[in-house]
């Protein structure tokens, strides 16, 4: 108690307050915890944990300082009495939390008091555990009160804890998991809050939580909640999802095989994303939805898991919903920015996805039109629409454009010269140009980025759009090519600060790797002159004008390593000789570095994510940002390689021209050392080459006859198939030649028995008589015994040829039998399969037609309503004009009972009564 006592590891904190306002604090707080641990009833330690919990706001110091241990002792030891431990752990949170603005708390404490308690109990790891293991009661106050007191060490030190909890064994987060399926609400969102604090960067629980069935509970959660419509409950659980899904690629990896990214198509129905009104807690809600669908697509995460993703979204739907948002009137323009943003990430890069979203139409207006040529249409001309939108719509744009080239030569194709028809007709390259012309800053800075994109690590694009021709006036008397026209923005003085770096950044990316319009640059008069006059400018003070002359000095150093010398006066030499005199080497390297150090270099490099909360943050995106990472070191190295000519060389010393000399020597052997070894490499590659072809051509070989036996053996199944369609007469007729065969075969075989039996037991002459009896000819009997014998030896060689004969037969009938009962399996499965397809066909059949049948009956009660709104109309017109007629009449009559009264005659009785009447 002395070391609690003294408060040494808060002397700061009791040094700032007043003597007199904690003395009585201090001796009711030491009181108190005497009390407690000297007392044996029961209800006196209860009654002192008590007093402990009304003072541990007010007294907050002095109560943590004291009774910590002793209250840490409470939890571990005194488990029969539940009231004592929910008091002690009510108390313990109290002194690890501050609630700013209440005035029960104590003043003049530290702002980390409450980090420095949580840092003092959880150097006993036991007490942790001991909270941890409360969390199993079932009692609900306790149980609410331990994860309270859990949560509250968690936010202070959630490092330490989350160690400290992975400690005590997967089990420990299994508990918490646990807690989800609470069927008591409070402690279920209780737990919640928990988790969220819990899986906060710290991927082990995290895969522990999903591992767990975390998915599972808060799945059911979500769905019994409500989904996008359900309470701050299911913000959430949404956020504790995110937390288990970021930056983890297992857990990616099981939320995708575990078919939970389908399960997401319930929450964007059609019916609750298209409600006119938008609660503030529904907007966050699918917020979190759309971000939890970005994270697995996210363009920081692994390919595998991005493509899986992207494929899995496509084909589950979820895609064809978002982009169903776009049509909508109804979404708020921060959902439709992060809707956006969202599709941007399903498709970038992936083929498949990116022709989708090319084909999707906006059937909502008058005239149908791709849903990207609107998106494209309110980046460009919608002033009035929100900076964020129109920034998602830029990076939408570019995850459509981001290896696309079927996409990219579309719309490069509309910038071409085009027949008078096509182009009075607004396109894609229309609205690029259109908003890289405009006068507002986001129109044209999106577009020179979106332009970039365009013709980004293409040479062809490159080549392609060097044929744009643009009018510069109504009349069209005069016309530019497109990079003409962006030399004249850039030197126009009226062009803001946005404008030059859009233009900068697209003719940067125009120039790199393309010596076609590197020449076509060099080849416009004053393009140079504006690049030196800018890096040479003094005395500039605003930061942004800096990056400014940092690009000029990128432009001119691609010109100056992509020149392809056809323009004599801008040849290589010529440029750097340019450099070396009117600008200098060291200058010019230092303005070129300038764009590296800059602050926007270093955020636009860290994701292709756009992240811009304004108008000023519009200086640099992902892919210019790589592509001067990756050339201005080639810059750098052309300029000093060349900067050395002989005559500099021979005022060199004579030591430092051989020191030069060595150096270039032995990197000249080192690159031929390299070269050699990869001349190897590319013998040996060439041989392996050469052997997987000839392995190649023999394979095909294999192929080719193994194609030609299937087909033969697909043949004799089909001939065997009209066989037996023939009947059972073919059947009959095969079996009685078979019959035949073997009836003469068994003669034979008898005959030949008899004649061997008779030539071993007679007389060769009774042989001879008999034989000569039986064919009835009376010849000699020595003629007729050569006669017989010659008879039977042919007989023999007949019967050896005959058994030949059927002993092929056999062969081949048996091997008929074996083919015949291998393609009746065959058909067998062949029938299977046909027969679940038409079963498939028959439910995709029933399918559409239910499919027609609503889209048929939705047609008639459109035509219905359209009907009824005519009649409704129709009525409403004709109610109006008795309205009118009947105010006309009334006043007619007024103007009469007016005239009557003012010529003495009596009035009628019903033009008295228009006054009670009214």
């Amino acid at each position: 108690m002395a070391f609690w006592r003294g408060g040494s590891l808060f002397s700061a904190a009791t040094s700032s307050t007043t003597p007199s306002s904690n003395t009585v604090g201090q001796e009711t707080v030491e009181r108190l915890c005497d009390r407690l641990q000297l007392a044996t009833r029961i209800e006196d330690r209860r009654d002192a944990v008590r007093a402990l919990k009304a003072l541990s706001k007010k007294c907050k110091l002095e109560v943590g300082t004291q009774s910590m241990t002793l209250l840490a002792n409470i939890l571990q030891g005194d488990r029969t009495d539940l009231d004592l431990i929910q008091l002690a752990l009510e108390t313990l949170a109290n002194v690890v939390t501050y609630e700013v603005g209440n005035e029960e708390e104590q003043a003049n404490l530290p702002q980390d008091i409450t980090v420095q308690f949580t840092e003092l109990y959880a150097k006993n790891k036991e007490y942790v555990h001991a909270a941890l293991e409360l969390i199993e009661e079932i009692d609900f106050n306790v149980r609410r009160a331990a994860i309270r007191f859990l949560t509250a060490l968690l936010t202070n030190c959630s490092k330490v804890l989350q160690e400290i909890i992975l400690e005590s064994g997967p089990m420990g987060v299994s508990k918490l998991v646990d807690l989800l399926q609470d069927e008591r609400e409070v402690i279920r969102n209780d737990a919640l809050l928990l988790l969220q604090i819990l899986t906060q960067s710290n991927a082990n629980i995290q895969k522990i939580v999903a591992f767990e069935n975390g998915f599972e509970r808060l799945f059911e959660i979500l769905v019994s909640e409500g989904g996008s419509d359900g309470v701050v409950t299911v913000e959430d659980c949404l956020s504790v999802l995110l937390n288990l899904l970021k930056n983890n690629p297992s857990n990616q990896s099981y939320f995708r095989e575990g078919s939970y990214i389908r399960r997401l198509v319930d929450f964007f129905e059609l019916s609750s994303i298209g409600e006119k009104r938008w609660s503030a807690q529904k907007v966050t809600n699918v917020h979190l939805l759309l971000q939890v669908i970005r994270i697995l697509v996210s363009p920081t995460n692994s390919n595998q898991n991005i493509v899986a993703c992207q494929r899995t979204v496509s084909q589950c739907g979820l895609l064809h919903r978002l982009c169903v948002m776009l049509t909508l009137t109804t979404i708020p323009a921060d959902v439709l920015a992060e809707t956006i943003n969202t599709i941007g990430d399903v498709v970038r890069g992936h083929t498949e996805n990116q022709q989708f979203l090319g084909s999707v139409m906006n059937t909502t207006g008058e005239v149908q039109q791709p849903v990207l040529f609107n998106l494209l249409y309110t980046m460009v001309a919608g002033e009035k629409q929100s900076f964020p939108l129109r920034i998602s719509i830029l990076y939408c744009l570019q995850c459509y454009l981001y290896k696309n080239d079927i996409g990219k030569s579309l719309i490069v194709q509309t910038l071409l010269p085009q027949t008078e028809n096509a182009a009075n007709q607004y396109t894609l390259g229309h609205l690029l140009i259109i908003g890289y012309l405009s006068k507002d800053i986001i129109a044209s800075w999106c577009s020179g980025i979106a332009l970039a994109h365009l013709i980004a690590d293409s040479q062809q694009y490159k080549e392609a759009i060097l044929k744009v021709v643009l009018a510069v006036d109504q009349a069209q008397t005069g016309a530019k090519t497109l990079m003409e026209i962006s030399t004249d923005l850039l030197q126009n003085s009226s062009s803001s600060f946005h404008t030059r770096i859009a233009v900068l950044i697209f003719l940067c990316t125009w120039l790199a790797n393309c010596s076609s319009a590197v020449q076509t640059f060099l080849s416009i008069q004053n393009s140079i002159s504006y690049l030196i006059s800018q890096i040479c400018a003094q005395s500039i003070a605003d930061d942004k004008e800096i990056l400014i002359q940092s690009l000029c000095s990128f432009a001119l150093g691609l010109c100056l390593v992509f020149n392809n010398n056809q323009i004599p006066s801008y040849s290589t030499e010529s440029l750097e000789r340019i450099i070396n005199k009117r600008i200098g080497i060291d200058l010019f390297q230092e303005k070129l570095e300038i764009l590296s150090k800059s602050e926007y270099y270093a955020k636009a490099l860290q994701k292709p994510q756009l992240k811009l909360s304004k108008s000023n943050d519009m200086i640099l995106d992902y892919e210019f940002a790589r592509l001067y990472k990756t050339l201005e070191s080639s810059i750098a190295r052309m300029l000093i390689r060349n900067n050395i000519n002989p005559t500099e060389k021979s005022l060199i010393d004579p030591m430092s021209t051989n020191l030069y000399e060595q150096q270039t020597s032995t990197m000249m052997t080192h690159y031929n050392d390299l070269i050699r070894q990869q001349d190897q490499q590319l013998n040996t590659y060439k041989h392996q080459e050469k052997q997987f072809n000839h392995e190649l051509d023999t394979y095909k070989m294999k192929v080719m006859d193994l194609e030609q036996k299937l087909q033969e053996i697909r043949d004799q199944y089909a001939l065997l198939r009209i066989s037996s369609k023939q009947g059972p007469d073919a059947h009959n007729e095969l079996r009685a030649i078979c019959e035949q065969q073997r009836v003469e075969l068994e003669y034979l075989r008898n005959v030949m028995t008899q004649q061997q039996y008779s030539t071993m037991t007679q007389p060769v002459e009774n042989g001879v008589e008999q034989l000569n009896l039986n064919n009835h000819e009376n010849h000699n009997i020595h003629n007729d015994g050569r006669i017989q014998v010659g008879e039977r030896a042919a007989l023999t060689a007949r019967i050896t040829e005959l058994q030949e004969k059927i002993n092929t037969f056999d062969e081949k009938y048996a091997a008929q039998n074996d083919e015949i009962a291998r393609l009746q399996l065959e058909n067998g499965v062949l029938q299977e399969k046909i027969t679940n397809e038409k079963r498939k066909v028959s439910i995709l059949e029933n399918l559409e037609s239910q499919m027609q049948g609503s889209l048929d009956e939705k047609t008639r009660l459109d035509n219905e309503y359209q009907k009824l709104n005519n009649i409704y109309q129709q009525t409403l017109t004709e109610q109006n004009d008795l309205l009118v007629l009947c105010s006309t009449y009334e006043d007619q009559l007024t103007t009469c009972r007016n005239i009557i009264q003012s010529t003495g005659l009596p009035v009628p009785n019903f033009l008295l009564e228009l006054d009670n009447n009214e």
